[in-house]
């Protein structure tokens, strides 16, 4: 009876072990933008779930592989930073989103995945807030190649 106890026990702990470890996996670094197409995959530096902590006097840097829903001569990245119901557009330094393509080069063809290395300064001076950055990276013609958001709380 004894051996039985202990093995339903562990039987018990590896399926509870699944579980989160599924779970944790399933979770996203970002949220899907309501109209644009969505990233193929997000990986935020040293942020593991929602919302992310960004560091004041830090940068925030990410790697974003999408899908060219379109051919592409140029992109350009386009942030816009909520807080509360108001919106705030923000400059990246880089705005030639091409020099920041860590995998594939522009110009793009459609369907052709690549890799945008995203790095935002988050200033000393910024306020200790929660907001919600969205990142959309727009060809030549305005149009969206990939578009997504991500939570945030600026923290010291």
């Amino acid at each position: 009876m004894a051996i039985l106890t202990y093995v339903w026990s562990l039987f018990v702990a590896v399926y509870v072990f699944a579980v989160f470890f599924i779970a944790d996996s399933m979770q996203s670094s970002y949220v899907p933008c309501s109209s644009g197409p969505s990233p193929v995959s997000v990986e935020i530096l040293g942020c593991s779930s929602l919302p992310c902590n960004l560091v004041r006097g830090t940068n925030v840097e990410a790697n974003v592989v999408f899908k060219a829903v379109e051919d592409v001569n140029s992109l350009k990245p386009v942030v816009d930073v909520q807080l509360g119901s108001g919106h705030i557009p923000y400059l990246l330094p880089v705005q030639d989103a091409c020099k920041c393509l860590t995998s594939g080069k522009c110009p793009l063809q459609k369907g052709q995945l690549a890799t945008y290395r995203l790095v935002m300064p988050v200033e000393k001076s910024y306020p200790r807030i929660s907001l919600t950055i969205q990142l959309s990276l727009v060809n030549e013609q305005n149009k969206s190649q990939v578009c997504f958001k991500i939570p945030a709380k600026v923290i010291d």
